[in-house]
């Protein structure tokens, strides 16, 4: 079969790949859809992301649907032709993170077309990748598969939304339009958030998530805008910071009113410096956000019930003989919010 292997940064190919034999509890898939994340990015640009270091050959994506071709033994509840989201998560199930139910935590976790171990663990973007039954869930008959492939980055979303706990009528600032902070924003309007004011460097980004959320929108850098944004500090009630630099932390600290909540979803870079002086004057939560738990079925139920239109954010989609094209144009943020890719593209 075909696979989009990355072997180093700027390395990036659509190989030949052995097929492996399925064993108990296993599914083979036929590829339908996979968006470009982040990571996928940075695999790409730099041949890791943070600490997880390439070492050798590694299939990428963990944004991906597809339909069930073949069931393994012990499979139940599965059947050829279905059509499944992927929950990229495979956590060990032993370490005392799992027994507590926060599997997203764990400590031995197998998360698909990641580096963090070695052997590496592929990802989803594959001819016909092979996942455990466990990690599918089944999508109603005429979904879009497209869509369906936004299912973890959705999850991403309402996860760290549900750890925002936002009270009805809130106030929310999310930092960073990209596609996480643009999925935060329909997340908290979802979650019954009131004002929602996003920030970001490109214009066009804002302008699609003010088109889809109706969220007052504020382009960083513009003087106009800048005015504006300061009758936010000291009275935002949740900011949930999805852009990972750093200036976007210390504004949230600035804009976040007394006991007001924080939660950091972007990663921000090791050699980020930050005054940390407004959480303690005014009280505030800073807290982490991380993958995701249950919301990963919850993303699917939105998206397959209609719950939320997500159509907006996928700006292009490729075949997968495209991948570099596909790549250069994901790193286009000034363009492009999801980029999808199919090898029937």
């Amino acid at each position: 079969m075909r696979a989009c292997v990355i072997r180093a940064a700027k390395d990036l190919c659509i190989q030949s790949w052995a097929e492996p034999e399925l064993t108990t509890g296993e599914v083979r898939l036929d590829f339908a859809w996979g968006g470009i994340c982040g990571s996928d990015l940075h695999y790409f640009q730099h041949g890791r992301v943070a600490n997880s270091i390439l070492r050798e050959p590694m299939i990428l994506g963990h944004e991906f649907s597809g339909y069930i071709r073949e069931v393994g033994p012990g499979v139940v509840g599965l059947r050829p032709g279905m059509a499944v989201a992927v929950n990229p998560s495979r956590p060990c199930g032993r370490c005392d993170q799992c027994v507590a139910g926060l599997t997203h935590l764990c400590r031995n976790m197998r998360f698909m077309g990641s580096a963090a171990h070695f052997p590496h663990t592929h990802g989803g973007f594959c001819e016909r990748p092979v996942v455990l039954a466990a990690q599918c869930i089944p999508l109603p008959e005429g979904v879009d598969l497209a869509l369906a492939a936004l299912s973890e980055p959705y999850a991403v979303a309402l996860h760290a939304v549900a750890l925002a706990q936002i009270p009805a009528g809130a106030s929310v600032l999310v930092t960073g339009a990209g596609t996480i902070g643009s999925l935060v924003a329909v997340a908290a309007r979802q979650a019954g958030a009131g004002r929602v004011i996003v920030t970001d460097i490109a214009e066009p980004a804002l302008r699609r998530v003010h088109d889809v959320t109706g969220a007052e929108t504020h382009l960083v850098g513009d003087a106009e805008a800048s005015r504006a944004a300061e009758t936010a500090i000291g009275e935002v009630d949740v900011v949930l910071e999805a852009s990972g630099v750093g200036a976007a932390l210390d504004m949230a600290i600035r804009c976040i009113r007394p006991r007001g909540r924080i939660v950091q979803v972007g990663f921000l870079p090791p050699e980020t410096k930050l005054s940390l002086a407004g959480l303690l004057i005014r009280e505030a939560t800073l807290i982490g956000a991380y993958r995701f738990l249950g919301e990963f079925d919850e993303a699917v139920r939105q998206i397959t019930t209609g719950v939320v239109d997500l159509a907006p954010f996928v700006t292009a989609r490729f075949g997968m003989d495209q991948a570099e094209d596909a790549f250069a144009a994901a790193a286009d943020r000034t363009r492009n919010v999801k980029v999808l890719l199919s090898f029937e593209g």
